[in-house]
């Protein structure tokens, strides 16, 4: 059974809140940068896009919290539950996205996306736990509230037999990952620039 002692299933109430974290945390990501250099543009389509995805999340029961004000988030789907793919996103507005001034950012965002979603396939083709996403605000970070928001579910893995995996585009994750049992399965560079991507996979790991 999932240890909820220090985190919480996020509501509608909790959106905003959620969002504000979320932005703020991805306002120096490497994917983010280059999609657009100019700040003021990115957090505002971060916003946007966060929205999103954060709120399909939360329709989904699969949103976490830590902290009341919230300090942290993860979006996290079990074995069995729809992850947040395309169809949930578009319930929550995504193609909306597309009538703004970011169109030409999100099209240059999906061959990326789309290498997320190959590697997954290709390296945790076994009922998982997946770490969809997440943020911790930055003057939260370095305080253990990453670790509220990953150790719960890779104990209930464990408990239940089965495998985690994730992914990353920042390259100071990497070590965080590996931290959690977390291998490195491929590093894949993205043609025409400095951005990699990192696939990890966690096995179950059986008690003692």
């Amino acid at each position: 059974m999932l240890d909820t002692s220090a985190i919480r299933l996020l509501t509608p109430a909790d959106l905003e809140s959620a969002l504000a974290v979320q932005s703020r945390a991805f306002i120096t990501d490497p994917l983010w940068c280059f999609l657009l250099p100019e700040e003021s543009k990115r957090a505002v389509l971060l916003s946007r896009f966060f929205k999103v995805f954060v709120s399909a999340g939360i329709r989904n029961n699969q949103a976490y919290g830590v902290g009341d004000p919230l300090e942290g988030i993860a979006i996290w789907s079990a074995p069995g539950q729809p992850e947040t793919g395309l169809s949930a996103l578009v319930q929550a507005g995504f193609l909306n996205l597309f009538a703004s001034r970011f169109v030409f950012s999100l099209a240059r965002a999906f061959p990326i996306f789309n290498q997320f979603d190959r590697m997954q396939k290709q390296y945790a083709p076994d009922p998982h736990y997946y770490l969809n996403t997440i943020g911790v605000a930055p003057e939260s970070q370095g305080k253990g509230v990453a670790s509220k928001l990953i150790k719960p579910f890779l104990a209930q893995a464990d408990e239940q037999g089965v495998s985690a995996y994730t992914e990353t585009i920042t390259p100071s994750n990497v070590s965080l990952y590996e931290h959690y049992g977390f291998r490195v399965m491929e590093v894949y560079l993205v043609p025409n620039t400095d951005l990699r991507l990192w696939s990890f996979y966690r096995p179950a790991v059986s008690p003692g």
